[in-house]
Formats: structure tokens, C-alpha cells, sequence
């Protein structure tokens, strides 16, 4: 039995980022305004998980 897992927008942003999928040659929040339908304000918090992750998985 697979359960389908519904991740928020800003939690799927963060995932995103987190695997180095942005284009760093442009800035993120835009990207992530785009691509996630976010806020100014989800798009940072979303930055801020994706870094919290990965300072965790260090």
C-alpha cells in the first residue's frame, strides 16, 4: 500500500532547493516565486529549511 505524501508549497520548494535544483546563476526568490506559486515571504522561509537540511544531514 503507497500513501501518497502531500508536501506544502514551501516544503516542496525547500526539498527543491535543498537538492540543488535552482539556477544559481539567478537569484532564488524569483525562481521560487515562479516555480512554487509562493510569497516573497514563503520563498525565504522556504531558503531557510532547504539550509536548515542540509545542516543537518552534516
Amino acid at each position: 500500500m503507497s500513501a501518497a505524501v502531500d508536501m506544502s508549497p514551501v516544503a516542496a520548494a525547500a526539498s527543491w532547493l535543498a537538492t540543488g535544483s535552482a539556477d544559481r546563476s539567478k537569484p532564488v526568490v524569483p525562481q521560487l516565486r515562479q516555480r512554487f506559486g509562493l510569497t516573497a515571504l514563503q520563498a525565504v522561509q522556504a531558503m531557510r529549511e532547504a539550509n536548515l537540511g542540509k545542516a543537518r544531514a552534516h
